[in-house]
């Protein structure tokens, strides 16, 4: 479980401000969780077997470079969110233009009603910075209203042998079962993980599962 003692930002505003704090005046590959390859996110993916014109939204973007790896396999249909715009406007720089539709957007995953659907929603590392029930309930509310019919999501967070914390703050940790047992009304189509290696070199054990929207 998560540690009490620890701060939490409760609200968006300040959950807007941690993350802008985080990502202000730091280079790509001074986060932990940076990497220039997303191999556990890019397998999961096609794992889905989506055509590239599928829509696809990564949460919680960050610097992750998702979407840069996805444009240069041709997908077409592209959104980020964060809740930093310093993040988001390093990625728009970084890919610059595109042949297809890619938003970056800064929003609040636990409060985020787009005007359309995705056929696929992928999230590294939010899932477990939600250590209270009703976040993760906003969470769920947040994926029913942006996900396709039959649409797919790929979650990951530590696991249960990763670190306590991650960028200062109380996380929760997850097994398979566990971290799917989270999303009921979804079938569980496959599980990995990884130990990520971290720019200063420690290890990061992740948990990941991909699931489909049964509706």
């Amino acid at each position: 479980m998560a540690d009490a003692d620890l701060y939490r930002p409760e609200d968006a505003a300040a959950r807007s401000d941690y993350w802008e704090n985080v990502h202000d005046g730091k280079d790509e590959d001074g986060v932990s969780w940076w990497q220039s390859v997303p191999e556990l996110s890019l397998g999961l993916v096609d794992e889905t077997g989506l055509g590239i014109d599928r829509s696809v939204i990564d949460v919680g973007a960050g610097w992750s470079t998702l979407v840069d790896h996805l444009v240069e396999r041709g997908y077409t249909d592209l959104t980020a969110i964060d809740l930093s715009m310093t993040a988001l406007t390093t990625v728009r720089e970084r890919v610059g233009a595109v042949p297809g539709r890619l938003d970056l957007d800064v929003a609040d995953v636990l409060d985020f009603r787009p005007g359309r659907t995705f056929a696929l929603w992928h999230d590294r590392a939010v899932f477990h910075f939600l250590t209270e029930e009703d976040e993760r309930d906003d969470y769920r509310l947040s994926l029913e209203h942006c996900l396709e019919p039959g649409g797919f999501v790929v979650v990951a967070t530590f696991g249960p042998d990763g670190p306590l914390t991650c960028s200062g703050l109380p996380i929760v940790r997850y097994t398979h079962e566990e971290l799917a047992a989270e999303f009921p009304g979804y079938r569980l189509v496959s599980t990995s993980g990884e130990d990520h290696v971290t720019p200063w070199g420690t290890r990061q054990q992740f948990t990941a599962i991909l699931l489909q929207h049964e509706g």
